[in-house]
């Protein structure tokens, strides 16, 4: 059983690393085969439930959340520090002007 689990555990992780959607799912359906213990059947079968996301992330594999926490980081930063702004569109125009989230306006296009 030891020995089967690490089999499991180990081409998971193994498709995972070589990007590979097809293995890791051919993985997913040989391990519901097996005898393993109860902790790593719950594993697979929220695996096999999210099976659809955990596509998305070999699709997709040069996206990540980092960008948007950094920005969330910011605003709790500015939050933190702007206690005391007296409405909301202050504290939203400061956070659009420190973060470089304004849209700059376009130039009137000349007549010919």
């Amino acid at each position: 059983m030891l020995k089967a689990s690490y089999n499991i555990v180990h081409n998971l992780r193994e498709a995972r690393q070589e990007n590979d959607s097809e293995g890791f799912l051919t993985q997913l359906a040989h391990a519901k085969l097996s005898i393993i213990p109860n902790g790593l059947k719950r594993v697979l079968r929220t695996f096999i439930k999210l099976q659809r996301f955990i596509g998305n992330t070999f699709k997709y594999k040069d996206l990540t959340n980092g960008r948007i926490g950094g920005l969330n980081n910011k605003i709790k930063v500015l939050k933190r520090i702007a206690y005391g702004y007296r409405n909301f569109q202050n504290f939203r125009t400061r956070i659009l002007l420190t973060n470089k989230l304004y849209l700059n306006e376009l130039p009137i296009a000349q007549a010919a």
